[in-house]
């Protein structure tokens, strides 16, 4: 139930992409599908952790994100994706968010 509900309210927040910017679409699209509702439109959180704070409890390479997506983190509400996107679609979203937190720590230097 929790899962058909966070694909609910995902699917929501669909948008081109965040601040504007050209981006990995295909990851753009899934984040703001899936995402979203709960990591923010702009990664700035609300329901689940901000993606835009400079240390990710979980890894902020490519291949961390990746596997924080497809087995999710035990006793919270971030679920294993690994059933409802392919592995396509976790490397691609993996990539976009990857991209993002570079970007944000650029803008913040």
């Amino acid at each position: 139930m929790k899962r058909y509900l966070y694909l609910m309210l995902g699917s929501l927040f669909l948008s081109t992409g965040l601040w504007g910017q050209k981006t990995d679409k295909p990851g753009a699209d899934i984040f703001m599908n899936y995402c979203s509702a709960c990591h923010g439109k702009k990664l700035e959180g609300g329901q689940a952790p901000s993606l835009v704070s400079d240390e990710w409890k979980y890894g902020s390479t490519q291949k961390a994100i990746a596997h924080t997506i497809k087995k999710g983190v035990p006793n919270t509400t971030m679920v294993a994706w690994e059933n409802m996107l392919t592995e396509k679609e976790i490397k691609s979203l993996a990539r976009y968010m990857h991209s993002l937190k570079k970007k944000h720590r650029q803008l913040n230097r």
